[in-house]
């Protein structure tokens, strides 16, 4: 089979022939449609105006998956036609992620252990576990010098001995004797079986995004031509609000932001405070025969002062956002109460707390109700 996105990776459209069929996989004498490799997803387009989901490799042949191959016959003939914006968007990230890579190797020292091209993001794990931001902001800055140079970018099959004397970055991970090789003019030479863009300048724009860390190394987060326009755009338009927000200026937002948030949890200790203090007021005021009292704060204040005062059989209910009960009192007679009132949780030592779904009044009737009748 002719691997056409190979030699022209440009091509958009292709009068192909079917050869065989493997249930919903088929495949074709030649193709445009570029097999998942190398970290690039497979393309998608249709043949003959069906579908073609996604394309694999398949042993040495190229797959294209089709949801069913219903209608489609060994000996066909159609056209191929290639989703050309799923396509270039891929080369396009592809040939940042070379870029990047080089970047980091030749300005830092640093060596690309893993890669990965996803719809709003390339990411490339490092055989680092640490990078500090201003490193990772020359490397933004480099490559995107490097893309409005407007190198060239070109892909050459070499015999495997001329490639290993390339001394490239990174070591050939095929076995073949004859290995692509994808160069980026005067900057980079890496084996790679993907699909590029011709020049650096159609990468249009590269920008850091994120890092986490993965297997003990730095996997780095970048933004490529139009979502990392959408991204930059999307950025300053958050701190435009939050400048407004704040009443700051948007180099003041930081500090400005983190002196609310301290302020926010002083409040917040003296909110928890003042709650614990008037919770502590409500349990020792309840008065000796009531079973069931609803409240609007922490249940957790009430436990220590009811199981110090020894009262038994007293249910605390919290109808909020989140319906919530402690009860104290003997577990045969919580036992009952989960039963009957289709609570969920569970406690020991005279103290049980969980959940419960009825309306709150309702509840309320229903487990005064109950427990009275433990007291008769």
């Amino acid at each position: 089979m002719i691997r056409q996105y190979y030699k022209e990776p440009y091509q958009r459209e292709a009068e192909v022939q079917v050869t065989r069929i493997d249930g919903n996989k088929v495949f074709f004498d030649s193709t445009i449609f570029y097999p998942e490799g190398g970290g690039q997803p497979g393309d998608r387009g249709t043949f003959n105006g069906i579908e073609i989901l996604d394309t694999q490799k398949d042993g040495d042949d190229v797959a294209h998956i089709f949801k069913s191959s219903d209608g489609i016959k060994t000996g066909d003939t159609g056209i191929l036609i290639l989703d050309w914006g799923h396509r270039y968007s891929f080369m396009k990230r592809h040939s940042a992620q070379h870029l990047l890579s080089s970047v980091f190797f030749k300005t830092l020292g640093i060596g690309t252990l893993a890669v990965h091209l996803a719809d709003e993001h390339v990411t490339i794990e490092l055989d680092r576990k640490d990078v500090s931001p201003e490193d990772l902001f020359t490397v933004e800055s480099v490559a995107n010098e490097l893309v409005r140079k407007g190198l060239i970018i070109e892909q050459k099959d070499l015999l495997r001995g001329d490639a290993e004397e390339l001394h490239m970055r990174r070591s050939i991970k095929v076995d073949d004797e004859v290995v692509k090789v994808v160069f980026i003019e005067d900057q980079d030479a890496v084996a790679c079986g993907g699909v590029h863009v011709s020049n650096t300048r159609e990468i249009g724009e590269i920008s850091f995004y994120s890092t986490e860390l993965i297997r003990g190394h730095l996997r780095t987060i970048w933004k490529v031509d139009d979502e990392a326009v959408r991204t930059r755009r999307g950025n300053l338009t958050a701190v435009c609000e939050i400048s407004e927000l704040l009443s700051s200026p948007h180099d003041e937002i930081v500090p400005s932001l983190k002196a609310r948030l301290d302020e926010l949890e002083r409040l917040r200790r003296e909110v928890r405070g003042l709650s614990s203090r008037i919770a502590r007021m409500e349990a020792s005021s309840i008065a000796g025969d009531c079973s069931v009292y609803m409240t609007d704060l922490p249940l957790e204040e009430f436990r220590d002062v009811l199981v110090s005062n020894e009262r038994k059989d007293v249910l605390i209910i919290r109808d909020g956002e989140k319906k919530e009960f402690l009860y104290i009192g003997s577990e045969e007679h919580f036992t009952v109460l989960k039963k009957l009132l289709s609570l969920k949780g569970g406690g020991r030592n005279s103290l049980f707390q969980g959940s419960y779904s009825q309306r709150g009044d309702v509840f309320c009737s229903l487990a005064e109700e109950v427990i009275n009748g433990f007291k008769r």
